[in-house]
């Protein structure tokens, strides 16, 4: 390419490429033509960038050589820096591969960007509220739970503590045959100690360690009041041991061993061994389960105003029950408990009948109740 020119500063005359060849094929002719009227010569006729003009030096344009100076310079300081630096290894990357690389990446990021905003269904997004809202009860249950246990935390704290709940009274009620100090001693209960420091159920045990006591209420009045009501046991039978008595109450716990008769009916004909008969233990479950006749015995004695003559009762045989009736002289043969009442009707009317003489009392057949007197 020619560098263009301005038209003001061409002062001559040139032939286009097109003229040239014009003239080149005309050179040879045939006949030589001459043109009549030649046409006038103006600027529009020459395309001046795309001319060869002969004879003719260009001026250089004063602008474009300092831009070119300039690049010159830029490219040679680059050189210097490339010089300097570590010389990098060249890679021959296309546009193809740019492409394919972009397109890659940008797939890549779709592909992740739609698993991330993925469509939930209406079924799944209710679930995960669902879910949600169980999450956050379960959260709030567990802040409500710690908050009171944190309150009790602090009452507990306060009541362990303060001096204000420290016992200065323990009253005893319910009690007949064992006196109230006693009670409180085996309590384990003592003044100024704090009234939420101490176990109802031992304290329920230690009292219960004198057989007499069969139960026991503990109460606390707060705020330094303690209440104990117990329930005690009543000996109902006695039992000969060596020469002093084993008291014994309806249901077969042995109270207490006393030198003093207390002219309660004596069970005779019993299984226990001696070595068990000892306060807190009970009869053998057989003796107990005599004994339980022996109640029913008893009770309709009371009915029929006959308890006070029983002196005493054997047990040995389940089947034949006999009642001692030592005042009286006689021994009655009762049988078993049925028919109890009628038996003893019939015992009281041949004792009445009977009074003053020594013998025994046969009802143990209802059939055949006779009085047979001793020679």
């Amino acid at each position: 390419m020619f560098k263009k020119k301005k038209r003001n500063e061409l002062d001559f005359y040139y032939l286009s490429k097109d003229n040239k060849r014009v003239h080149k094929k005309k050179k040879h002719p045939k006949k030589k033509l001459k043109k009549k009227n030649p046409e006038p010569m103006n600027d529009n006729m020459f395309d001046i960038d795309n001319e060869i003009v002969i004879g003719v030096t260009v001026l250089p344009d004063k602008k474009k050589s300092v831009q070119n100076n300039k690049k010159r310079k830029k490219k040679k300081g680059q050189a210097k820096k490339n010089k300097n630096n570590k010389r990098q290894p060249d890679f021959d990357i296309s546009d193809d591969m740019i492409n394919r690389t972009y397109n890659r990446n940008n797939q890549n990021n779709y592909k992740k960007k739609r698993k991330k905003y993925k469509k939930i269904s209406p079924d799944e997004e209710r679930k995960r509220k669902i879910r949600k809202q169980k999450r956050l009860k379960i959260i709030k249950f567990i802040l409500k739970l710690l908050l009171f246990i944190a309150i009790i935390a602090g009452i507990l704290a306060f009541l362990f503590v303060s001096p204000v709940f420290n016992i200065k009274d323990i009253e005893v009620s319910g009690n007949n045959k064992i006196n109230a100090e006693e009670i409180k001693s085996l309590s384990t209960l003592s003044l100024d100690q704090n009234i939420f420091k101490f176990s109802k159920e031992n304290v329920d045990n230690g009292i219960k360690q004198n057989a007499y006591i069969e139960t026991v209420e503990i109460t606390r009045k707060l705020p330094n009041k303690v209440e104990i009501k117990v329930t005690e046991r009543t000996p109902a039978y006695q039992i000969k041991f060596g020469n002093a008595y084993a008291y014994i109450d309806e249901n077969g716990n042995i109270l207490e061993i006393n030198d003093e008769d207390l002219k309660l009916p004596l069970l005779t004909g019993y299984n226990t061994t001696e070595d068990n008969l000892k306060p807190g233990n009970k009869l053998s479950e057989e003796d107990i389960a005599k004994l339980t006749t022996v109640n029913i015995i008893i009770k309709a004695a009371k009915t029929n105003e006959l308890y006070d003559k029983i002196t005493s009762v054997d047990i040995s045989n389940d089947e034949e029950y006999k009642l001692e009736l030592k005042d009286e002289k006689k021994t009655a043969y009762l049988g078993d408990a049925t028919n109890i009442n009628d038996r003893m009707l019939l015992l009281k009317e041949i004792l009445s009948k009977e009074q003053g003489n020594e013998g025994e009392i046969f009802i143990n057949d209802l059939e055949k109740v006779f009085f047979r007197e001793k020679v």
